[in-house]
Order: C-alpha cells, then sequence, then structure tokens
C-alpha cells in the first residue's frame, strides 16, 4: 500500500480502483479515470485549475468506490461521466487562463518597445527642435517639422496605451471565459443531481414513478408536477437536447389495457413538458405496458417500481435511440 500512495493522488485512485474493483469498470468509468489523469498530468491545470480538479478527483473517488461495492453500473457510470466533465472543465479554465497570460504578457512586451520607440523618436524630435531654434530665424520652417514629428511621436505613444488597454481587456475577458465555464459545469453538475439522472448508453436517464398518476390513469395528479418543472427548466437551459418519453406498467390487467395506459401516460408528461415551455418538436413517446419490468410483479412495492415514465435525454442535438 504504501508503494501505491507515492504515485500521487490522482494515480493512486486509478490503480486502487483496478485491483479493488469485483465488476468489470464501464466505458464511463474508464474514460473518467484517463481523463482525471490527464488533467492531474497537466503541469497548467495544476498551476491553474487545482481546485477544479480536485473535484474530479474527489468525484472519481466516489465512482470508485461504487464500482468496487458492486453498484449498480448505471450510478457508476453518472457518477464517472460528472467525474470526466469535471476533469475536462479543469483542463479548460487551465487553457483560458495560460492563454490570458500569454496574450497579456506578449502584448505588454510588444507594447513596452513600441513605447520606448516612441520616446526615442520623441527624445529626437524635440532635439532637432531645438537645435533648429538655436539656428536663428532661417531654421524656423524646420523646427517647425520637428514639432510636427514631437506631436506625432506623442500621438503613437498614446495608441500604444490604448493597444495595451485593449489587450488587458481581452486578458480580462479570457478570464471571465474560463470563470464561466467553472459556473457553466457545477450548474450542470447541480441540475443533474437534483434530477437525480443516470447517465446511460442510450443519454441521461431521469425516472418518474406512478406518484404522477391516479392508479389506472394518465392524468397528471394537481400538485406534483415539481419534478417536471425542474425538468423543464433543465431542457429549456439546454436546448439542442432530444428527448425520449417512455411509459411502463405493472402486471395488474390484461396486455393491450397496459400498452394503452403507459401510452397515455408518456403523452401526458410530454404535454406537461410542452405547456411548461419546451418545444413539442424535440420530443417523442413510446409506451411499453408491463415489458421491461425494473423488479418482479409479486409485491405490491415492486409493481410500485414498475409503474413509471423514463425520461431520456440525448448526450447531442441526435434523436434519442429506441430500445433494441
Amino acid at each position: 500500500m504504501k508503494s501505491i500512495l507515492t504515485l500521487g493522488p490522482i494515480a493512486a485512485a486509478v490503480l486502487l480502483a483496478a485491483c479493488a474493483s469485483q465488476q468489470p469498470p464501464p466505458p464511463e468509468l474508464l474514460q473518467a479515470r484517463s481523463a482525471v489523469q490527464t488533467a492531474g498530468a497537466n503541469p497548467q491545470v495544476l498551476a491553474n485549475a487545482p481546485l477544479e480538479l480536485k473535484k474530479a478527483t474527489d468525484t472519481l473517488d466516489r465512482a470508485n468506490a461504487l464500482n468496487a461495492k458492486g453498484e449498480s453500473l448505471a450510478e457508476v457510470a453518472s457518477t464517472a461521466y460528472v467525474a470526466r466533465r469535471q476533469a475536462e472543465t479543469a483542463m479548460a479554465i487551465a487553457d483560458a487562463k495560460q492563454n490570458a497570460a500569454t496574450i497579456q504578457s506578449a502584448e505588454a512586451e510588444r507594447e513596452r518597445a513600441r513605447a520606448d520607440a516612441r520616446a526615442a523618436d520623441a527624445r529626437r524630435a524635440q532635439a532637432q527642435a531645438a537645435n533648429a531654434r538655436a539656428d536663428g530665424s532661417g531654421a524656423r520652417a524646420q523646427a517647425l517639422s520637428a514639432q510636427q514629428l514631437a506631436e506625432a511621436a506623442r500621438a503613437q505613444a498614446d495608441a500604444s496605451e490604448a493597444r495595451a488597454k485593449a489587450a488587458r481587456d481581452e486578458a480580462a475577458n479570457a478570464q471571465a471565459s474560463a470563470s464561466a465555464a467553472q459556473l457553466q459545469a457545477a450548474a450542470l453538475q447541480a441540475q443533474l443531481t437534483e434530477l437525480q439522472a443516470k447517465q446511460t448508453d442510450r443519454g441521461m436517464l431521469v425516472t418518474l414513478g406512478d406518484v404522477l398518476f391516479e392508479f389506472g390513469r394518465a392524468d397528471i395528479k394537481p400538485g406534483s408536477q415539481g419534478a417536471l418543472r425542474k425538468l423543464a427548466d433543465y431542457l429549456q437551459q439546454h436546448t439542442d437536447r432530444r428527448v425520449l418519453i417512455e411509459g411502463y406498467t405493472d402486471s395488474v390487467g390484461s396486455d393491450a389495457a397496459n400498452l394503452a395506459l403507459s401510452q397515455r401516460r408518456a403523452e401526458s408528461v410530454a404535454a406537461a413538458l410542452g405547456a411548461m415551455g419546451v418545444a413539442t418538436s424535440r420530443i417523442s413517446t413510446r409506451g411499453y405496458g408491463e415489458s421491461y419490468p425494473v423488479a418482479d410483479n409479486g409485491t405490491d412495492t415492486n409493481r410500485a417500481l414498475n409503474r413509471r415514465v423514463e425520461v431520456y435525454i440525448s448526450d447531442n442535438d441526435q434523436p434519442v435511440r429506441a430500445r433494441g
């Protein structure tokens, strides 16, 4: 164990996970390990985004622990997805800060050189003007020309200062962009946590239980739309994502009745999201009845788990893949 600790916290987290895992890690966990290890090996990340790297490392530790305990692959994948996004955010912030510093330093150096040159020109012009005045009235024209050169040099110096200020403003904008990326990543993580979303190979999954509906009905119960409002807010902030809503029932009743009920419930959720401002062109629905249960239908508790609506959110602007 001592030899592992000398590898550093990020490499140790990856190696410990590989030794302790009792189930093969899902692809999302392997991707997260690679992303965190890459970020941790980047000196710019260590210097410019240590807090973001620490968040990514801690989240990866949680994903490794879940995998080692044999928790569900969906939960492991969801946690690993957040860790990978945090590592990518750390890299983006580090790059933005480094670019801002490079731009600011280079522009400041150029402006110093230009200012020195302008000052030298001004001194030469002033010397020429003084010499011209000393030569007497016959050199008035030359003195005037030298004075004009001095004024032009001062104008160029003012322009150099303006360019330096523009470079400082550009660096400040780059820093603001890095801060915005950090805030966006934190907001995304908070939204996913609040929705209890899980990453799957079909996209992010949000499961809505049967608390939305009365038994055997497809109308959404009044006062039970809190989860739908959170989901609608998320979708309105990510307008490029597509949505597939799937309805499911338990095994009570006929196959045909359950299939129709599951479809109506999926459509009710779609209509509610549409009423909350989500474009219906982004939403598809499908009812599966009592197919694909998540638990045995032998108890009331398990039947309640099977009575559900699953909302899949695409990872990009393409439609969510249907069940195979």
